[in-house]
């Protein structure tokens, strides 16, 4: 059964007069744990993309021992570099503020 509730005019008016609106019956609340799919169907997810995974990593071209220290080196050679341009920047900016402060 639909209810319905009065509801006055917009002001201006000088009468009483209502307009009838019909409310419509709201919806009942699922709970979350009943919109959670059953549990087979995430074991059987994890297992498919467990089984991509690994036809995935087959897939992969490994770097050589040779590589692999060939691009270390670079790294830390590049860090070392900009490890000591900061330090030198930061030491002379110090002095600098130090300088204009005292």
């Amino acid at each position: 059964m639909g209810k319905s509730k009065a509801k006055p005019k917009a002001a201006g008016g000088g009468g009483t007069r209502t307009q009838v609106v019909k409310l419509k019956p709201g919806k009942a609340k699922t709970s979350w744990f009943r919109k959670v799919p059953p549990i087979k169907s995430y074991a059987q997810s994890v297992r498919q993309f467990l089984a991509e995974v690994v036809g995935e990593l087959r897939k992969v071209t490994w770097p050589s021992r040779k590589e692999t220290l060939g691009a270390t080196g670079v790294v830390l050679v590049l860090v070392i570099i900009l490890a000591a341009y900061l330090g030198l920047v930061d030491y002379i900016l110090s002095h600098l503020v130090r300088y204009l402060i005292g």
